[in-house]
């Protein structure tokens, strides 16, 4: 049997690989096709940009990736990074709860808890 540890190394080095890999080829396709989203490359360099990350949406990151456009590698890249250490909490909980340990049950149920009241509630009310 594979030790905890040893998977979450696993889980942790392919996340940080895959996102850099998908945000490289993100910016080598920006500037293969000289710009992204119907942006040029010095429109997405200025300082005073029109293109937000709050409007690319998640369902058009599919879209975005067939049509090779760079912004959306670059925001899957991210979307990648992000989701790597949620996915060791979620391992670490189902460990916990197979080991049935209560206080690390609980423990990694905040965090979780934690994580995503950060990412799903918090920006609605700051925003």
């Amino acid at each position: 049997m594979v030790e905890r540890d040893t998977v979450v190394s696993y889980v942790l080095r392919a996340g940080v690989i895959t996102s850099v890999t998908l945000i490289l080829l993100g910016v080598l396709l920006i500037f293969a096709r000289h710009g992204a989203d119907g942006f040029s490359v010095l429109q997405l360099a200025a300082y005073h940009n029109t293109l937000d990350s709050k409007y690319i949406y998640l369902n058009h990151i599919l879209s975005g990736i067939a049509s090779l456009d760079g912004v959306y590698f670059i925001t899957l890249g991210l979307w990648v990074l992000i989701f790597t250490p949620i996915t060791v909490v979620v391992f670490s909980l189902a460990t916990f709860i197979e080991q049935k340990n209560s206080l690390y049950i609980g423990l990694a149920a905040v965090v979780l808890f934690d994580l995503f009241f950060a990412m799903i509630v918090v920006p609605r009310i700051i925003g």
